[in-house]
């Protein structure tokens, strides 16, 4: 899993429901956009996003456009609900803060490192296990087990790592030790890294400890 989404519900000052609305998502590190139009209910939906920052702008006839920010991570949907004001000239209000870090959609716990992190975290040997250790319910492995760190009492060797989407797990033990080419990606070539604890969706069937997803740095 690499991509994340945006999803939300379009609505009028009463609270009811603004379809045909149409909703643009741009990519402000890429300046790439893509638009959208709400359903009958109001809602509107973008999936299989890469991960970084975008904003939304929703427009409808008789309201006010409306702007907000909003961070996506990766395997996780944040929700952007946006509340138009009647208007009679064609303006667009600005929303600066970003949308809520609270998951609402699943029961998955997922931690994020963005870049600035991963570029200014302290990482003896660039090691591709330690952004474990940032997330809720994660202890380090003191015991001499294999594997760096342990979450909610599950082995280190059920932790699955991937890198944009490939596996990047030793084939017997299920450690961040090797490749298929046996050629380690050190941290300096990743962009961000998503810890998801408790994965219940479906993406995250094939082992019960934590799913770490890295993704490379654009261009590389």
């Amino acid at each position: 899993m690499t991509s994340g989404g945006v999803t939300g519900t379009v609505t009028d000052p009463s609270g009811a429901a603004v379809p045909n609305a149409t909703v643009t998502l741009k990519n402000n590190d890429t300046g790439a956009t893509q638009n959208s139009t709400t359903n009958g209910t109001g809602a509107y939906r973008f999936a299989l996003l890469n991960p970084g920052r975008y904003s939304v702008t929703v427009k409808a006839q008789g309201f006010r456009g409306l702007q907000q920010n909003v961070a996506v991570a990766v395997g996780q949907t944040s929700t952007v609900d946006v509340k138009l004001e009647v208007a009679s000239a064609a303006t667009t209000v600005e929303v600066t803060a970003e949308g809520g870090v609270l998951q609402t959609d699943n029961g998955n716990v997922s931690t994020t490192v963005s870049p600035e992190i991963v570029e200014n975290m302290p990482n003896p040997g660039n090691d591709l296990s330690y952004y474990v250790q940032t997330a809720p319910g994660t202890t380090m492995n003191t015991q001499g087990g294999y594997g760096n760190s342990a979450t909610f009492g599950i082995s280190a060797t059920s932790n699955l790592f991937t890198v944009d989407g490939m596996n990047e797990n030793d084939p017997f033990l299920n450690l961040n030790n090797s490749g298929a080419t046996n050629l380690l990606l050190g941290a300096n070539d990743v962009q961000t890294a998503t810890v998801v604890n408790n994965g219940y969706s479906g993406e995250y069937g094939t082992l019960a400890g934590a799913n770490v997803n890295l993704r490379h740095q654009v261009g590389h």
